[in-house]
């Protein structure tokens, strides 16, 4: 009976250690999510008690597993006070991510409005234009949008066969992967500007001719699109220009 008790006034002892050595880690190294962490010890603590209880472990077991716990958290607090390892929940990492998968989430709806416009440019011009821009335009919509979405759903990042492909040509031509990563932004936002400069034929209702077409009854692109596409088409290649910048400062 005496070592019964003995063992569990140290396992409460351990659980006290335990709980206030979280609380400090989490308020030395989170800005958010203190109470967060101190939740799911309190939980842990109050899981081996019911095993306890239950005979499923004994006091003793549930010492050397909070043993094991405490040295673990010690070990953390030492390689993130030293900076010798990143905590993915620190608020910086926090920031960076929301707006990564931000940029993501426009990326992949440009690249549906890219594939969108390249269709249209095909069908516009009965095909003519198809090869040249058409073409170009929905693949690295595509692309753009595996890409992004690729990220979205997995949290990493993934080149698209495309970029696959400009980076396979660079390297023939003796040239590294951030240099065929800049091509491949300059080519998107030439697509993208192309897309929007063109010359389109206005709605029936705006043009100035019945049976036949004239100069007055072509506008640009741009002047036709939404106001929320013009912007998700500027940002994106605002985007696309940043990254563009990151890329070559790096070199």
């Amino acid at each position: 009976m005496y070592n019964h008790n003995r063992e569990k006034s140290h396992f409460e002892e351990k659980a006290l250690e335990i709980e206030n050595l979280a609380q400090r880690i989490a308020t030395k190294h989170l800005l958010y999510g203190t109470s967060g962490m101190f939740f799911e010890t309190q939980q842990l603590v109050a899981h081996l008690r019911r095993e306890i209880e239950s005979h499923c472990l004994t006091w003793s077991g549930g010492i050397q597993f909070l043993d094991e716990q405490i040295h673990h958290l010690k070990e953390q607090d030492d390689l993130l006070t030293f900076n010798k390892a990143k905590l993915f929940i620190v608020v910086e990492k926090n920031r960076t991510t929301t707006a990564t998968i931000a940029l993501k989430q426009i990326g992949f709806v440009a690249g549906g409005a890219q594939v969108y416009g390249g269709a249209s440019l095909c069908v516009g011009s009965l095909g003519l234009a198809c090869a040249a821009y058409g073409a170009p335009m929905i693949t690295h919509g595509l692309n753009n949008m595996y890409e992004n979405g690729y990220y979205l759903l997995y949290r990493e990042d993934r080149s698209g066969t495309l970029r696959d492909a400009y980076r396979y040509a660079a390297a023939k031509l003796g040239y590294g992967n951030n240099e065929a990563d800049i091509v491949y932004g300059v080519v998107d936002i030439s697509l993208s500007a192309y897309g929007a400069g063109r010359r389109v034929l206005a709605p029936r209702e705006k043009s100035w001719s019945l049976f036949r077409n004239i100069e007055s009854d072509y506008i640009r692109g741009w002047q036709e699109a939404s106001k929320t596409a013009m912007a998700l088409d500027l940002t994106s290649g605002s985007v696309t220009g940043w990254q563009m910048y990151q890329i070559a400062k790096e070199n």
